[in-house]
């Protein structure tokens, strides 16, 4: 399996070695403003030499187009409207897909395909290979809405087509202020310090609870109407979005304020509804009912995970729980049909789980224990797996228990169930093609943390989405090949990173000063490796280690943090996948070594003799100025190295190219990986 760096997403492509530019001269003809901007970021002044007249995005699959793909490449025609092709020949090219999707992700592969502006003429056709590639993530802040936007262009250029949002309590609802204003107290509390919500949930009551998705909105709440325009461009970039409004369980939100609802009447801090009380659905279905007006969706996703507190209160005793869930299920299921909606869910608690050490999860009756002794302390969570011949068959099922044992999906899928991984990841995902090929439809990533840059990059989210969007691409990804994926994957978020930084600096006067420096260095500094989320909240300054101070030819200075995980990490890293052994919750996934993919994007993992080393493109934030050179500093100097092989400037575009070893260096290296 061959994986070109600058189109790893592609699989069939017959290019020359001849080709034209993409300049300001050429017309774009496309009835899509979003497509046309997807296209522009290829565009470069080209002094003169030969450029396209025209590119054109057709939403067509003439016939003779169908036999030339599978004349050139073997494969049958599709119907699959994602597919596109690319015809680049003289002066034009022309991308046709049977829908908007598909041309978008035409032009994300031209983007990729240009090197300078530069587009090589010949034929380029891919199909994903599977039709949901999704990520599920909170709300944002409202300061956090412009990356949210930006975030789901990133999703647009890897060729994903699903965002789930949950909703919960962070959009305002205009029918019960009452909810909203119970979440941000709620939130308030609970993010009083990083961990508060492990301690409540693990930590402080006899019984289980849910997490408590605090992140979510940044624990306060959007109005409808900002909702509704992010909404509409996810919507504009041909995204589905699917809301979600999680019932029954993990209802904290609506709880708060309306305790006579718990299940649990002993709780201070309810997290399920009581499925018995009519209460409960003229609640949920209010909630539901303006979730609806704003998202306009195909699918809700309803929750249903992790429901814990059952048949307690005085309705609900001595009802059998498989019923509780399907019943509670099915009712909401019914609503949601008759506005022409479908109903999506977590479907753990229609599994009878177990791990390999025979301890059970999911569905599977569970004796509850101590938390500091391991004891069991006289409740159990009655079985619920059960119900899943009690509940709609066209209910789609959001399987994430896909790790544990892959049999588990027969579950769903010999009963016609639809079936979607969910909390997918693909770095350790085992036996892709075969469990794709049984009928699962896809994968969704899940962060359960805020929608911010640093929490997508440190929990690894950055990473599995550019590992699985090769997945989702290519029929010829095989897992054997795991290390050249890592290495496309690496390539293709660091470019991605750093893509307006590479126009300007081609743009650039070579003598107008520094546009950014470029540095590869690492530390023999260690920190576990932790994921930010469930109330865990990241800040960076807590993993600053040291300093690079650039330092400008008038005499001024300007500071850039050295921060653990966010621009360096450790020397001593593992690069192999491997099957584990002593994991007693899997049966079917691999291990990876997290600690090297939470670096990704800011940062490009280089392998070495030496170790790993890390590629950071620091920008410089005076690019009039010209930097002299660069001084390093560690703040604690006991504790850690850091070892730098190269700290060069890059004025021009050539640090792309293998020409940035002629560039001057800003420090001096004493010896190979040495301590500056």
């Amino acid at each position: 399996m061959q994986i070109p760096v600058k189109d790893y997403l592609t699989a069939h492509a017959a290019l020359a070695e001849t080709g034209a530019y993409l300049t300001p001269d050429t017309e774009v003809v496309c009835d899509s403003g979003v497509v046309g901007g997807v296209l522009s970021e290829a565009v470069v002044a080209n002094a003169g030499q030969a450029a396209y007249r025209s590119v054109t995005f057709r939403v067509q699959w003439p016939a003779e187009l169908a036999a030339r793909i599978e004349r050139e490449f073997g494969v049958a025609m599709t119907d699959d409207p994602e597919a596109y092709a690319i015809v680049a020949e003289a002066d034009a090219i022309t991308v046709y897909s049977a829908s908007g999707r598909g041309l978008m992700y035409g032009a994300a592969t031209l983007v990729r395909m240009a090197e300078e502006g530069f587009v090589r003429h010949g034929l380029v056709y891919n199909r994903p290979t599977c039709p949901v590639r999704g990520v599920k993530l909170y709300l944002p802040t409202r300061e956090g809405i412009a990356y949210f936007k930006r975030f789901v262009d990133m999703l647009c250029r890897f060729q994903y087509n699903t965002v789930m949002l949950e909703v919960g309590g962070a959009m305002a609802y205009e029918r019960h202020p009452e909810i909203n204003e119970g979440w941000v107290r709620y939130c308030a509390e609970m993010r009083e310090y990083s961990g508060k919500t492990i301690r409540i949930q693990e930590q402080t009551f006899p019984w289980y609870k849910n997490s408590m998705h605090v992140e979510n909105g940044g624990g306060s709440f959007l109005t409808e109407d900002e909702v509704r325009e992010l909404v509409r461009y996810c919507k504009a970039r041909f995204m589905d979005v699917i809301p979600e409004v999680p019932s029954l369980s993990h209802c904290d939100y609506l709880l708060i304020n309306h305790p006579e609802l718990a299940e649990r009447k002993n709780d201070p801090y309810p997290d399920t509804y009581c499925p018995s009380d009519e209460r409960s659905y003229a609640l949920l279905f209010d909630v539901l009912d303006e979730v609806l007006d704003v998202f306009e969706p195909q699918t809700v996703h309803v929750g249903h995970d992790e429901y814990y507190s059952i048949g307690l209160c005085e309705r609900c005793k001595g009802k059998p729980a498989e019923e509780l869930y399907a019943g509670d299920l099915r009712r909401i299921h019914a609503y949601l049909a008759d506005k022409g909606v479908q109903t999506m869910i977590w479907c753990e608690k229609l599994i009878d789980a177990k791990d390999t050490s025979g301890k059970p999860w999911g569905g599977a009756e569970r004796p509850m224990k101590n938390h500091e002794t391991g004891e069991p302390f006289g409740e159990t969570i009655p079985p619920t797996y059960t119900a899943i011949d009690r509940v709609p068959k066209d209910i789609h099922m959001l399987h994430w228990y896909w790790q544990i044992d892959a049999a588990y999906d027969k579950l769903f899928l010999e009963r016609g169930m639809r079936l979607v991984y969910g909390n997918f990841d693909g770095p350790s995902f085992l036996n892709w093609k075969e469990r794709l090929g049984a009928g699962a439809q896809g994968g969704i990533i899940s962060n359960w943390s805020e929608t911010a840059e640093g929490n997508l990059q440190r929990n690894g989210i950055l990473f599995s989405m550019a590992y699985s969007a090769c997945m989702f691409w290519r029929a010829d990804y095989e897992e054997e090949d795991y290390a050249n994926v890592a290495e496309a994957s690496f390539e293709a978020l660091f470019r991605d990173r750093y893509r307006f930084l590479k126009r300007r600096a081609a743009d650039a006067d070579a003598d107008s000063g520094t546009v950014y420096v470029e540095i590869v260095h690492a530390t023999d500094d260690f920190w576990p490796y932790r994921r930010f989320f469930d109330g865990i909240f990241l800040d960076e300054n807590e993993y600053r280690i040291g300093a690079y101070t650039l330092v400008y030819a008038d005499g001024t200075e300007a500071e850039a943090p050295i921060c653990y995980g966010t621009n360096i990490s450790g020397i001593e890293r593992g690069w192999e996948r491997v099957v584990p052994d002593d994991d007693p919750l899997s049966k079917d996934g691999y291990n990876v070594d997290d600690s090297l993919l939470e670096a990704a994007y800011t940062t490009r993992p280089v392998r070495t003799p030496a170790g790993t080393y890390y590629r950071w493109i620091l920008q410089n934030p005076f690019p009039g100025k010209t930097v002299a050179r660069v001084r390093l500093t560690v703040d604690d100097p006991a504790a850690a190295n850091i070892f730098v092989k190269e700290i060069q400037p890059a004025p021009m575009s050539s640090a792309w190219t293998a020409g940035r070893a002629a560039r001057k260096p800003l420090v001096r290296i004493l010896g190979e990986g040495g301590i500056v």
